[in-house]
């Protein structure tokens, strides 16, 4: 962040900033909006709603992090904000059946999950919400960086799981 000051002030960029307020400062790129944690395709409601999906569907087991931990519903909200328009109607429609049936309880509004499958997939809206959102939920928690910072202290054997790639500042 440091470069960044002095690049602004070396073009004379930092009068035109000062005008923010250094309490919610604005993201100056993609990388920065998705680690500040604003949302790009749901609401805030909705993400929170949808982070306690992913509670739901990946919890923490055995000193390995769950969704909520690895930050999952943050990378997937940027992931649906790219996504085509059927996925992202999906994903909108499914969660809103989601916050409706959470209310009697979580079992009950996951009990799709847990009916016998087919090879042609899940046969209802809702359904196909709970899978897809189900996979996406584990990939996201299993590619995250806290995934890999657990698992690499657990063994000698996982050596080449801590190898994360961090950002250039």
């Amino acid at each position: 962040m440091q470069r960044r000051s002095i690049l602004y002030s070396l073009l004379g960029v930092a009068p035109a900033l000062a005008w923010q307020d250094p309490q919610s400062p604005l993201p100056t790129s993609a990388a920065e909006a998705v680690s500040m944690g604003l949302p790009k395709f749901f609401t805030v409601p909705d993400l929170e709603a949808f982070a306690a999906l992913g509670d739901a569907l990946i919890p923490p087991y055995d000193g390995r992090p769950g969704a909520r931990e690895a930050e999952a519903a943050d990378f997937l909200d940027f992931l649906l904000a790219q996504s085509p328009t059927d996925i992202q109607s999906l994903y909108r429609g499914g969660l809103a059946t989601w916050k409706l049936r959470s209310k009697a309880g979580v079992p009950a509004a996951l009990k799709e999950l847990s009916e016998p499958w087919s090879h042609a997939g899940p046969s209802t809206p809702y359904a196909k919400f709970l899978s897809a959102a189900k996979i996406a939920f584990y990939q996201a928690t299993l590619n995250s960086r806290q995934w890999a910072s657990a698992m690499a202290t657990r063994s000698r054997a996982a050596s080449g799981i801590g190898s994360y790639w961090m950002p250039i500042e």
